[in-house]
C-alpha cells in the first residue's frame, strides 16, 4: 500500500513540476512541403483585415502590432494553432534563438502564455530583423504567405496572387496599436535594391529546421530578383509588369493595370506621412533635451530626398502609362480618376469627387488633415515639398506661399 502511494505522489508531483515548466506550446507536427501548402491557404482564407479585432478570437483580439509585427504573426499564429514549431533568431542575443519551446511563461495557461509569447516576439524584433528570419526567392514563385520586406521602413503579407498575376498584400503601419490589417489589391511599392546584402525584397520564412543554415542553401532561395530590378532601372512599373507577366494567368486589362498603379500610389503617398510624422515627433523629443538641430546620422535617418524622388518618378510613371491607354480606354472609373490627378486645367466636381473618394493623402497621422492625389502632384512637379527633417509640416507637403529657409545645417 505504502508503495503503491509513494509511486502515484512521485507521478503527481512529475505531473505538477512538468506544468510549471511548459513551453508555450508544445509542437507535434513538422514543418514540410505538406505544411507548407497548408499555410498558403490558411493565409488565403483566414489572415483577414479584422484578424486582430475578432472578439470570438481572444487570444489575438486587440494584440497591438505594426506592419513587422503583423509580418511575424502571421507565421507565429499559424504555427501555435497547427501545433508547429515556431523559430526566429534572437537579435538582442546574438547567436540565442526565440522558439514556442520557451518556459518564461510556466505559470499561465496556454491562451496567456501564447499571447504573453507574441508580446514578446513583437518586442523583440522590427522589420530590420526580418532580413534574417526569411530569405530572397524568385518572382515566379510567389505565394500566400510570402512577404515582401523593405528593412528599417515597411514589410507586407502576400495574401492572394490574381489571375493577372498581382500579389495582393496585408499590412499594418506605425505606431504599434490594436487596429485592422489593410489589404491592397497592388504590389509592394518597392523596388529591391540591396544587391549586397539581399536583405529586402520578395522573401519566405525559414523552416525551423533550417534555421542554421546559410540562405543560399535555403529551399527556393532566389536572388535574380535584384537582377531584374537592376535591369529595369529599379522602375517600379516595369518591375511589377514583369512579375504579373511570370505569375499570371491572364494579361491584365487596361483599367486593371490603371487602378493597380493608383492603388500603388495612394498607398505609398501615404507611407511618406509616416516618415514625416516620425521627424516631427523626434524633433519635439530633441528640444525637450535643449537641443534643435539634427547631427548628420539623425538628418540621414528622417530626412526623404530619395524617397521623394521615387514618389515624383512614380507620378510621371503612371502618367506615362495613361498617356499610352487613354486614347483605347477613356471611359473607365480607373482611367478617369488617374486623368483627374493629371489634367492641366481644373477638373469638374463631379470627378474631383470621384478621384477624392478613392484616394485623400493624410498629411499627419491620427489627424483629419488631408492633401489630394492631385494637389500633391502638383507639389512635387513644381519642387514644392520638402525633405528636409526639420521643415515644418506644411513645408513638408508644400502647403503655403512661404519659401521654406533651412534653420539648420542640411546633410
Amino acid at each position: 500500500m505504502f508503495n503503491r502511494i509513494f509511486s502515484l505522489l512521485i507521478l503527481f508531483s512529475l505531473g505538477s513540476f512538468s506544468s510549471l515548466h511548459a513551453a508555450v506550446w508544445k509542437a507535434t507536427h513538422k514543418w514540410d512541403a505538406e505544411a507548407e501548402k497548408d499555410y498558403q491557404h490558411w493565409v488565403q482564407t483566414n489572415w483577414t483585415e479584422e484578424f486582430f479585432m475578432d472578439e470570438k478570437k481572444p487570444i489575438y483580439n486587440k494584440f497591438e502590432h505594426d506592419c513587422a509585427d503583423a509580418t511575424y504573426m502571421m507565421r507565429l499564429v499559424y504555427s501555435y494553432e497547427k501545433k508547429l514549431p515556431f523559430v526566429i533568431h534572437n537579435a538582442q542575443r546574438p547567436g540565442r534563438l526565440i522558439s514556442n519551446k520557451m518556459r518564461n511563461w510556466d505559470k499561465l495557461p496556454e491562451a496567456k502564455r501564447v499571447r504573453k509569447f507574441m508580446e514578446y516576439v513583437a518586442d523583440a524584433t522590427s522589420t530590420k530583423t526580418l532580413r534574417n528570419d526569411t530569405y530572397p526567392i524568385a518572382l515566379n514563385d510567389l505565394k500566400p504567405g510570402d512577404i515582401y520586406v523593405a528593412p528599417g521602413k515597411h514589410s507586407y503579407q502576400i495574401v492572394n496572387i490574381t489571375d493577372t498575376g498581382v500579389a495582393e498584400v496585408m499590412a499594418s503601419t506605425t505606431p504599434k496599436a490594436p487596429r485592422f490589417l489593410s489589404r491592397l489589391s497592388s504590389f509592394p511599392f518597392y523596388v529591391p535594391e540591396d544587391v549586397k546584402h539581399k536583405s529586402d525584397g520578395y522573401r519566405r520564412f525559414i523552416e525551423p529546421q533550417n534555421i542554421h543554415k546559410a540562405k543560399r542553401k535555403q529551399p527556393g532561395y532566389s536572388d535574380e530578383q535584384y537582377k531584374i530590378a537592376a535591369d529595369v532601372h529599379y522602375n517600379y512599373v516595369a518591375f511589377t509588369d514583369t512579375i504579373a507577366r511570370r505569375l499570371g494567368k491572364r494579361p491584365e486589362r487596361i483599367p486593371e493595370k490603371t487602378l493597380r498603379l493608383l492603388i500603388a500610389l495612394c498607398m505609398y503617398a501615404n507611407d511618406r506621412a509616416v516618415y514625416v510624422y516620425d521627424a516631427l515627433w523626434y524633433l519635439q523629443e530633441m528640444k525637450k533635451k535643449g537641443r534643435r538641430c539634427m547631427n548628420r546620422q539623425e538628418y540621414d535617418n528622417y530626412s526623404t530626398p530619395s524617397r521623394d524622388k521615387r514618389l515624383a518618378a512614380f507620378f510621371g510613371s503612371v502618367k506615362h502609362h495613361l498617356d499610352k491607354t487613354w486614347k483605347l480606354d477613356h471611359t473607365h472609373e480607373a482611367q478617369i480618376i488617374a486623368a483627374t490627378i493629371f489634367r492641366k486645367d481644373p477638373p469638374p466636381p463631379k470627378q474631383t469627387k470621384l478621384t477624392n473618394d478613392f484616394c485623400m493623402v493624410q498629411m499627419s497621422l491620427g489627424e483629419d488633415y488631408y492633401m489630394s492625389l492631385r494637389e500633391l502632384r502638383k507639389n512635387v512637379e513644381a519642387g514644392k515639398i520638402v525633405s528636409d527633417p526639420h521643415a515644418p509640416l506644411q513645408a513638408r507637403w508644400g502647403i503655403g506661399s512661404e519659401h521654406y529657409v533651412p534653420k539648420c545645417k542640411t546633410y
